[in-house]
């Protein structure tokens, strides 16, 4: 793609985006404050890219300025759906789910009201700890649960935050970005937030190298990107390492299929999620 095809990409989805925003705070979806930030970021980085569109030099500012949390709550900002309590499909190649919240079910309505409780509960322990990782955490995993995921990646944020040489809050704000992945149309957005979960899955491999679940949830990703060699030897380490896990049927079910596509090469190459 030329230079000039870039900018007006760009400048396209900066504008779309300008517009998804304000339905999404009109609706509620998204509070002031985030609001403010968000339109004065998309704003001003429209700008420059027409003003780059128009002198035909480009003076933008460079992505990386910009924070990855930040990257994120602007990507989120745009999805109104999350289809968690059906299940979200990550892997749909080989079959095979990313874990999503809840399930689904006549269950499911005495589940939330528990769950809400519980969340009650935690905000109250939170607030009175506010820099204990664990309580983070859990905390977030209740959201996840009850639904609201961009309220989980807050939260695992916030643990990371905290402590970002523990490797359980990287492994789950990738597995909470990659499910985000799934809702964004845009495939711009929708590339970097995979890539963006993958990174995640790497750090917590990097400083966690013992926390088995971070090698399920890169090995499905990895899975869904069409790497089945690579998936395959992360989900057998997790396999290894937590024989009897969380995720360890899941895993097997994965493993069994993505062999079968290392021995049996599909003519057919998945497109990227």
């Amino acid at each position: 793609m030329s230079t000039q095809e870039e900018l007006e990409a760009e400048r396209d989805f900066l504008m779309q985006s300008l517009d998804d925003l304000e339905l999404e705070h009109d609706s509620g979806g998204i509070d002031d404050e985030s609001y403010a930030t968000l339109h004065d970021d998309y704003t001003a980085r429209a700008a420059a890219t027409i003003r780059a569109l128009r002198d035909g030099v480009d003076a933008r500012p460079a992505k990386a300025a910009t924070p990855p949390a930040r990257r994120r709550v602007a990507a989120i900002a745009l999805v109104v759906v999350f289809a968690l309590g059906a299940g979200v499909a990550l892997a749909a190649a080989v079959g095979v789910r990313l874990p999503g919240a809840t399930s689904s079910g006549n269950a499911q309505s005495d589940a939330a009201t528990t769950i809400g409780r519980k969340i009650t509960s935690l905000q109250k322990q939170v607030n009175a700890s506010p820099d204990d990782y664990d309580l983070r955490l859990e905390l977030a995993d209740a959201y996840a649960s009850n639904n609201d995921l961009p309220t989980a990646i807050k939260q695992w944020d916030a643990a990371i935050t905290i402590d970002p040489n523990r490797p359980e809050g990287h492994a789950q704000v990738g597995r909470g970005l990659y499910i985000v992945s799934q809702q964004v149309t845009n495939k711009s957005s929708q590339a970097e937030l995979v890539a963006e979960a993958r990174a995640a899955f790497d750090k917590a491999i990097e400083v966690g190298p013992a926390y088995p679940d971070s090698y399920f949830f890169r090995g499905v990703l990895l899975a869904a990107l069409g790497e089945f060699a690579r998936s395959q030897a992360d989900l057998q380490t997790y396999l290894s390492t937590a024989p009897s896990g969380q995720w360890s049927d899941s895993a097997r079910s994965a493993l069994a299929q993505v062999t079968n596509q290392v021995e049996n090469p599909s003519t057919t190459v998945p497109t990227t999620p």
